[in-house]
């Protein structure tokens, strides 16, 4: 991993709006977690960039936002045992054992509410005119998860179960020797892709042996990364699954196996992955070919139309971005940085007391 890093998305996305499972990691009351509440351009971001700079060989996840890739979500510091995250929409947190577990840190202490007060019906226009944008977005990812479904289920009835299976069987002996362990592995969900402004995008992991699973439906790579694993837990492999948003049931699209350092990235016709270096796994052998041949205009069809949709929802998100600028700009003029500095250097000594 690069600097002892690793990045995700803290989700993206879906049919059904916002979707993300960072919650699963709020729920390890090992971990303290200080929860980041403020508007638009406060310096949330900002001050978990300097955190992160702060301990660079430090082991730590990044978690993007998916609306504005150049900013952070949160940050998770692996040994200190202390998350540093933004608990304001569309991914509202608050603190369940207050104090004992995780604590809030407000930027409106270090706004002035006069100025903002000043200018209350520009930020109603901006926020309301940005919600409006993410609804479009939703309504077309809606509409996109529609058209990639029909074709998974229909390249799902053509899979050569049996021999998808035995595959997995031969690959498990090939890759992950049984650990000396009575114990099994773990399995946690982490966004490596979302849908981003610029399209949709996977954040590949550095210093990680990449398995390229090349398949156009997604079908097969979800049977052989569910069958992988059930088959890595029993042997003690803590895993790390990345769900696929743009459907309407879950999928898994890509794994990480961190203890080996391996990435399984599917490379599909929904994600538009397309040559990415790695070693490849083509799943076209496991497909019936003559069911396949007979949808193939419907499946063209789905394809062609699910990627128009996608480059409107980017579209729907760059400008919700634009218009989250303006709204940042209102916020930014009516803020003492100078104070969100000291508080992150206050932070800083805090996590340098832990090391």
């Amino acid at each position: 991993m690069k600097d002892g890093t690793i990045e995700f998305f803290l989700g993206g996305v879906s049919p059904d709006g916002f979707r993300t499972r960072f919650g699963d990691i709020l729920a390890d009351n090992e971990y303290f977690t200080y929860i980041i509440k403020g508007g638009p351009g406060t310096g949330k971001s900002s001050l978990m960039k300097k955190l992160a700079a702060a301990f660079p060989e430090e082991e730590k996840e990044i978690y993007r936002c998916s609306s504005d890739t150049d900013s952070l979500d949160a940050v998770v510091f692996k040994r200190f045992k202390v998350i540093f995250m933004d608990g304001t929409a569309p991914h509202t947190f608050d603190p369940v054992y207050p104090g004992a577990t995780a604590q809030i840190l407000n930027m409106g202490e270090y706004w002035d509410a006069g100025k903002l007060f000043s200018k209350r019906s520009e930020i109603i226009a901006a926020t309301e005119e940005n919600a409006q944008y993410h609804g479009r977005c939703r309504r077309f990812v809606s509409a996109i998860a529609s058209l990639n479904s029909d074709s998974f289920t229909i390249a799902a009835r053509t899979l050569n179960l049996e021999k998808l299976e035995g595959f997995a069987n031969r690959f498990t002996k090939k890759l992950f020797p049984k650990k000396d362990t009575d114990s099994k592995g773990t399995l946690s969900y982490k966004q490596l892709s979302a849908l981003t402004k610029d399209g949709y995008k996977t954040l590949i992991p550095d210093g990680y042996t990449v398995y390229v699973l090349r398949d156009p439906y997604c079908a097969g790579s979800d049977f052989l990364l569910r069958s992988l694993s059930d088959k890595l837990i029993e042997r003690g492999y803590d895993i790390t699954v990345s769900e696929y948003f743009m459907l309407q049931t879950n999928a898994f699209e890509h794994m990480l196996v961190p203890e080996l350092r391996l990435a399984f990235i599917t490379a599909s016709s929904f994600n538009g992955l397309g040559d990415i270096e790695g070693l490849r796994i083509n799943f076209s052998r496991f497909y019936g070919k003559s069911a396949i041949a007979a949808k193939k205009q419907r499946l063209n069809f789905n394809k062609k139309a699910a990627a128009e949709l996608s480059e409107e929802a980017s579209e729907a998100l760059t400008k919700a971005k634009e218009i989250h600028d303006k709204l940042e700009s209102y916020y930014i003029d009516s803020v003492s940085f100078d104070e969100i500095n000291r508080l992150s250097y206050k932070l800083i000594s805090v996590l340098k007391g832990k090391a």
